[in-house]
């Protein structure tokens, strides 16, 4: 049952306007940086070039694909929740022999799976250079495994707003007040010690920074499945509470 959620919801997706079009914007914008960070890489001499090709677009054009995933993320899943509880249609799914976690679990692979297509736009543009200079694929692979993980924990958190509200337009403002929150939750400086280190572990481009430098860490590999874990169990919560009353 979780797969057939899934597969509505991916084919919803795709058969919307939206998606195309946040994807289509995607891979313009990724296109334009792609070209830039050629251009900045290639008028350096090669005594100039402190760090290789690949290592430049990891830390350039990925890294702004998790910016684009910020904002692309939050609006489509602002509808996955939000439109079915304004719309009663909740009700019904919650009435049928299916439970909230599958619900959940279905709306959120849904979302995933075109988070994963997004994170396929800067690999594709970077393998495209394979063929004229060698390239570090481990490195690639770790920034691609990053932005995923930076994107599913932001399905998490749209979905959680979604949760929230019957209104589409209220879930992307929270589920963006939530995530810019986290982005900038590490550059408080009158924090002490310990406070300014626990800030750092909360912020997720802090934990995204490792995976653009080509290191696969388990501990910032659970930092992203146990945060997209907490916000999928404060959608459950939300929805439970919601049907209990």
């Amino acid at each position: 049952m979780i797969l057939a959620i899934a597969r509505r919801e991916l084919q919803a997706s795709f058969l919307s306007a939206q998606a195309w079009t946040l994807l289509a914007a995607n891979q313009l914008i990724l296109a334009w940086i792609f070209l830039r960070v050629l251009e900045g890489f290639s008028g350096l001499e090669m005594a100039q070039r402190k760090t290789g090709i690949t290592l430049e677009l990891s830390l350039n054009l990925f890294s702004f694909a998790a910016v684009l995933a910020l904002f692309s993320v939050p609006l489509i899943s602002m509808r996955m929740l939000s439109s079915e509880l304004r719309e009663g249609t909740f009700n019904l799914l919650g009435s049928s022999p299916v439970t909230l976690v599958e619900i959940l679990l279905g709306k959120f692979l849904g979302l995933v799976g075109l988070v994963v297509v997004m994170g396929l736009l800067p690999l594709l543009l970077s393998l495209g250079l394979s063929f004229s200079t060698d390239l570090d694929l481990g490195l690639l692979a770790a920034a691609t495994l990053g932005v995923w993980l930076t994107g599913l924990m932001f399905a998490a958190v749209g979905l959680f707003a979604s949760s929230l509200t019957a209104q589409p337009g209220l879930a992307a403002v929270a589920s963006y007040g939530i995530l810019v929150l986290m982005s900038v939750i590490n550059r408080s400086e009158s924090a002490g010690e310990e406070t300014a280190t626990l800030f750092d572990w909360l912020s997720w481009n802090e934990h995204l920074f490792w995976f653009l430098h080509g290191i696969v860490r388990a501990s910032d590999l659970l930092y992203f499945i146990l945060i997209a874990a907490f916000f999928l169990a404060l959608a459950h919560r939300r929805l439970a509470n919601r049907r209990l009353g």
